[in-house]
Order: C-alpha cells, then sequence, then structure tokens
C-alpha cells in the first residue's frame, strides 16, 4: 500500500514539474514572439535600422506575385487571360537544387518583349546551363533559386526579380534585377526619374545612400579585425550616386528600394538596400 501511495504522489509530483516546465517554456516563446512583433512594428513606424528593414522588410516582398494596390491601368496585354505581371515558367527539380519562378512583364510593346527576353537570357537559361552540366563535378552540388515580386503604383509598374546561386566550391551569388517602366509612356523609368515624381529631395537621398554604405563599411571593418572574410567597399565610388544607381524597385506606398547587388557581377550573396520612404 505504501509503495502505491508513494507512486501515486511521484506521478502527481511529476505532472506538476511538467506543467511548470510547460510554463516557463511558453512564456518564454511569448516574450520572444512579443518582442518580435514589437520590433517589426517599430519598423513599420520607421524606428528599425536600415539593416533590420533590409532583412524583414525586403525580403518578405518576394512572393510571386503582383501587388495591385487598387490601381488598373489599360494596357495591351500579350496573354489577355493573365496578370499583369506572372509566373511564364516555373521549374523545381530537388535532385538538382533547383527552385526557379520566370516572370513575364504582360505588356504588348516591343521594349517590353525585349526586358522579357532579358529576364529569360539572364534567369532561365541558367538553369537550362545547370542541368546540361549535372554530371560535371562543379555542378553536382548546385543550388540555385528564383524568385519575384512586382508593384503597381498608378502607372508605374516595377519588377524586381532575386536569384540565389551556388555552384560547387564557388561562392554563393545573390543577384538582383530590377525593372521599372510607365505604362503611359512606354518608357523605362530611371531612379532620378522617380525621385523627381515621388518628391523626394535628391541631396538627401545622395546623404542616405553615403550614410548606409559608410554604415556597412564600419560593419567591414570591425568583422575583419576579427579575421573574417568581407566584401570592400568605397563610400567614394561612382556607383552609388543618383545618376548611376538604376537597380532598383518601387514597392507598395511609394517606398523605393535602392539596390547594390555586389553579387550581379561577382561571386558575393553581398547587398546593401537604402530605403527611401
Amino acid at each position: 500500500m505504501n509503495n502505491g501511495k508513494i507512486n501515486v504522489r511521484t506521478i502527481i509530483i511529476i505532472g506538476v514539474i511538467v506543467i511548470c516546465i510547460f510554463s516557463i517554456v511558453y512564456g518564454i516563446y511569448y516574450q520572444i514572439e512579443s518582442y518580435k512583433k514589437k520590433q517589426f512594428n517599430e519598423l513599420l513606424e520607421g524606428q528599425g535600422t536600415q539593416e533590420e528593414i533590409k532583412t524583414i522588410e525586403f525580403d518578405d516582398l518576394f512572393d510571386n506575385s503582383i501587388d495591385y494596390q487598387g490601381y488598373n491601368v489599360n494596357v495591351n496585354k500579350l496573354d489577355q487571360y493573365e496578370e499583369l505581371v506572372y509566373t511564364s515558367y516555373e521549374f523545381e527539380d530537388t535532385a538538382h537544387g533547383i527552385n526557379i519562378k520566370i516572370p513575364t512583364i504582360n505588356v504588348n510593346n516591343e521594349k517590353i518583349i525585349k526586358i522579357n527576353q532579358e529576364i529569360v537570357s539572364i534567369f532561365q537559361e541558367k538553369a537550362n546551363a545547370i542541368l546540361s552540366n549535372a554530371d560535371q563535378e562543379n555542378q553536382k552540388q548546385s543550388i540555385y533559386n528564383v524568385e519575384y515580386t512586382a508593384c503597381l503604383n498608378e502607372n508605374i509598374l516595377s519588377l524586381v526579380i532575386k536569384a540565389g546561386l551556388k555552384e560547387g566550391t564557388n561562392v554563393q551569388r545573390v543577384i538582383i534585377q530590377t525593372y521599372t517602366y510607365n505604362l503611359s509612356t512606354n518608357e523605362e523609368m530611371t531612379l532620378d526619374n522617380v525621385l523627381d515624381i515621388e518628391g523626394n529631395n535628391k541631396k538627401q537621398v545622395q546623404q542616405n545612400i553615403k550614410n548606409r554604405i559608410q554604415e556597412e563599411i564600419d560593419n567591414q571593418q570591425n568583422l575583419s579585425a576579427l579575421g573574417y572574410n568581407t566584401y570592400n567597399r568605397d563610400v567614394n565610388d561612382s556607383m552609388y550616386l543618383i545618376e548611376n544607381s538604376n537597380n532598383y524597385f518601387l514597392g507598395p506606398h511609394g517606398v523605393i528600394y535602392i539596390i547594390y547587388a555586389y553579387g550581379n557581377s561577382s561571386y558575393s550573396s553581398e547587398r546593401d538596400i537604402v530605403v527611401i520612404k
């Protein structure tokens, strides 16, 4: 009988301990999630750093669709049954590390057709090359992902495509390509054009770019001092001038993401994003 009472008491004690542990774990989880929610709300209110905005806001935009924001434009479409921007080619091959969604801008215009051809040339043909050379040693461990998002701000259509590429022993690349087009005038738009339309102070924007790049240079110098390999930037490089910064995305609510994707021209996953609200 005593053994039975001891067993029951032991079970009760163990049960209480389990409940306490669960309560503690849940409490910690709740605090963490609350903190994350608070942090995200602060970002939306403009209180976060550029680095936080880059990782949380920009990367979350890629949903392989277009955000019309309630706007509507009449254009001569290539395919009347498809969206203004749609996934025209989708391919996944887990055995070869490929998962891509290639967009098409659905406008029957000579300039847009050339843009669509460029998109295929840059992003789709790379997947074909990986598959064609799949048996070669440097392609056996390839990883290739492509995703995109598009946004319509009144008559301005903006598209951004992001690709992650890892081939064999090569350093991973992150390639980001953007296209911004005025559907009313049938012209591609430079960053300078968009800043004028959005009423931005160009002098202040240029200073924001300089501050962002200098911030990253300071961070990289600290990492270098600890022995890490880093991507070298030069804040005085002409690539950071507004007139040369035409890799940008005009996103929801007119937010401008100026993108410096160093993987576009070299083996690097480094990128700097300057957000103009």
